[in-house]
């Protein structure tokens, strides 16, 4: 039989490589399994906006796990990390988009795993680690290597990758990144001492320290995280409140500047009853003064209602004063100015101001578009400015949309109290022409509209021809804040102003663009986490350096106690 060469108390394990791999891949699955569980948790404790984390449980958990099982253990760390962060990160797109995703999980997966080899290094080089953690020295070594220096290094690639990838605005670099490496450092000062403490083989110096170093640094994580979640609190209804009343003067102001371009219509309407006849000169003159002081006005003009029978008469009274050209026109299927065809009535441009710019709309027929003759009738019927929906101005060289409102004027000396005699007494139009983003322009230009997107809408048109005007050449969406977590929050930052403009529903809504929050943000989270972080340390060091001292005092106590007992022991047998 073959003579068994091992020693006594020799352990089996020790002599089975198969064990030994059982124990490895169990110690991995459980600090992979610490790591997600904490870091689920972690999550909640993000302070907005960004990915990171006013207080990072896991970096504690990792950086415990490398000095408990070596470094061998750091796949637990990739594992949990990617688990956690996949998540966060994963979109819902195409392949190359989920590629982008997981190849950044894992970035940040390899990020918080070198932090904690690094950590542990750094902490056995210059700490003297493993030891019982109970003189200032070893304490403060301990905290320095493994908490501020060793967050370093996932806070930079993690921040790097997401700024690369285009998650995080490069603008917010800097907070998330100092959010980042501060949440790091407090999960290390916290979670390790915590792990280690009861998680090192129950030597009488460390089991009597458990509570000891516990109860002061759950204290402090418990403080810190109350802390920053009122601070969140505060600031997340200061930011609404600010951007509120931001919007609030922009929309006023619009507003404002709208129902004064439209007031010049009135101003013309009653230049035309206080004459006797207006003829081409004395509507220059008049206004004049409008055009130099509404830049939002592309023209003003005259649009006399000419039946068919005096369509000719009227062509021919134009030409005599010197447009040798003029004639009634429309547009024809290939948009281009033909001679108006044969119908009841016209309301040609007959006055237009200024003229350089807008000659080509001398003569234009307004009945000939739906659009402008729906707004031209429904002023004639109510007796009040009508407004087109957004149409392509016949002068229009750019890409911007014009309006057109119509103020009805009906002949001198006749009824125009009943719909009917509107209908046969209605004399023309003065018409104002304005241009979309001229008009929002002018009302907004002497205020603040940084890191603010805004758009005019027609309610009242079809769908797809319902913008009007939009500072953002991407497709503006309102913005709904939905931020998760225990300092996130849920809350609408869009404003919207619905304003009646000439029978037709305008809104007006403003949206801030993800730079408004990098900037309105306070900094007073920053304050808080870096007080939390250095009473945190503190604390941890005071109560690892109180309790060791105290447990060696027993210890020294006890010891001395049991030798002078077996002195007096010895001393009887003797006697």
């Amino acid at each position: 039989m073959p003579k068994d060469n091992r020693k006594p108390g020799s352990s089996f394990s020790a002599a089975n490589p198969s064990v030994r791999s059982y124990a490895w891949l169990l110690q991995i699955a459980g600090v992979a399994a610490a790591y997600f569980v904490t870091g689920k948790l972690g999550t909640f404790l993000a302070i907005p906006p960004g990915y990171a984390t006013a207080i990072w449980p896991p970096s504690g958990i990792a950086l415990a796990g490398i000095l408990i099982y070596g470094y061998r253990a750091w796949p637990g760390i990739l594992l949990g990390s990617f688990l956690v962060n996949l998540s966060a990160t994963l979109i819902n797109g195409s392949p190359s988009e989920t590629l982008t995703s997981v190849v950044t999980t894992l970035a940040i997966g390899g990020g918080a795993s070198l932090q904690a080899v690094v950590g542990a290094y750094l902490v056995r080089r210059f700490a003297g680690f493993p030891n019982s953690l109970t003189r200032e020295k070893e304490v403060l070594l301990f905290l320095l290597f493994g908490g501020l220096l060793s967050a370093l290094v996932n806070s930079t690639i993690a921040v790097s990758t997401l700024v690369a990838i285009g998650r995080i605005p490069a603008a917010n670099f800097q907070a998330n990144w100092g959010t980042w490496w501060m949440g790091d450092a407090l999960g290390i000062f916290i979670f390790t001492p915590l792990i280690l403490v009861w998680m090192q083989h129950p030597g009488e110096l460390w089991r009597n320290r458990r509570m000891a170093i516990t109860v002061p640094i759950i204290a402090m994580f418990v403080l810190t995280t109350v802390a920053v979640f009122y601070e969140a609190r505060n600031n997340n209804e200061r930011l609404k409140f600010e951007f509120d009343q931001q919007a609030a003067e922009l929309s006023v102001a619009l507003e404002k500047s709208i129902l004064t371009h439209l007031n010049v219509l009135r101003s013309l309407g009653s230049f035309y009853s206080a004459s006797t006849t207006v003829d081409r000169d004395e509507f220059r003159t008049f206004v004049a003064h409008s055009l130099d002081n509404f830049q939002g006005i592309q023209a003003l003009g005259w649009n006399p209602r000419i039946p068919a029978s005096e369509r000719d008469a009227f062509e021919h009274s134009v030409r005599s004063e010197g447009y040798r050209n003029f004639r009634i026109t429309e547009w024809d299927v290939d948009e281009q100015l033909v001679r108006a065809g044969n119908r009841p009535e016209y309301a040609p441009v007959g006055f237009v101001e200024p003229y350089k710019g807008n000659e080509v709309a001398l003569g234009y027929d307004v009945y000939s578009d739906e659009s402008r003759r729906e707004a031209a009738d429904r002023a004639r019927d109510t007796g009040e400015i009508a407004t087109t929906a957004r149409v392509k101005l016949v002068q229009e060289r750019g890409n911007q949309y014009g309006l057109i409102a119509f103020m009805p004027l009906y002949r001198k000396g006749f009824p125009y109290q009943t719909l009917e005699e509107r209908r046969n007494n209605i004399a023309g139009y003065m018409v104002a022409v304005f241009r979309g983003g001229d008009i929002v322009t002018a009302a907004l230009k002497d205020l603040n509209r940084e890191r603010l997107s805004y758009r005019l809408i027609d309610e009242r048109a079809p769908a797809g021809e319902q913008l009007i005007f939009s500072s953002d050449q991407k497709q503006l969406k309102p913005l709904v804040l939905q931020e998760k977590g225990l300092f996130g929050t849920n809350f609408s930052l869009v404003s919207r102003l619905v304003m009646p403009v000439g029978g037709r529903s305008w809104r007006f809504e403003v949206v801030p663009t993800q730079d408004y929050f990098a900037y309105h943000r306070s900094d007073n989270a920053w304050l808080i986490l870096s007080v939390g972080l250095l009473l945190t340390s503190m604390g941890s060091a005071f109560a690892m350096v109180f309790s060791g001292r105290g447990s060696v005092l027993r210890q020294l106590v006890d010891e001395r106690t049991a030798a002078l007992a077996q002195s007096e022991e010895r001393f009887r047998s003797t006697f």
